[in-house]
């Protein structure tokens, strides 16, 4: 390891490539890079930076390790499974206020708004003047 000044530290972070890139401030404009190969490592890295009074430490994922398009189907599952039990939980909501159950009561135990309850419901939102 070698101290760099910052902007040829912050050029050795966009080049590391399938590596972690650890950096840390030594004193303003001089900066420490260290590479490794895993998670692990760049951790072990990262402490030793605390422990030699390093600052604004820094661990830089691998390029290219980020898997956008799974992050992108994870959310979109998770909006289909929320959109469900949205679906299910307004099912109930309708049918206690089918049983005469208050929009009050009902709100409070669904654990949503009575607006949302009016709503769901049909109803026009009531004013408050």
């Amino acid at each position: 390891m070698y101290a760099h000044t910052t902007d040829k530290a912050l050029e050795m972070i966009e080049q590391r490539g399938p590596r972690f890139a650890v950096i840390g401030n030594i004193r303003r404009g001089q900066s420490m890079v260290s590479y490794a190969d895993t998670g692990e490592q760049a951790e072990r890295i990262r402490e030793t930076f605390v422990e030699s009074s390093y600052y604004q430490i820094k661990v830089h994922p691998p390029v290219g390790s980020v898997d956008l398009a799974g992050l992108g189907r994870d959310r979109s599952d998770a909006k289909a499974a929320y959109d469900e039990a949205t679906a299910i939980l307004r099912a109930g909501v309708l049918r206690a206020l089918e049983e005469g159950r208050e929009e009050t009561e009902v709100a409070r135990t669904a654990g949503v708004d009575r607006q949302t309850v009016r709503a769901w419901a049909g109803k026009q939102p009531m004013n408050r003047g």
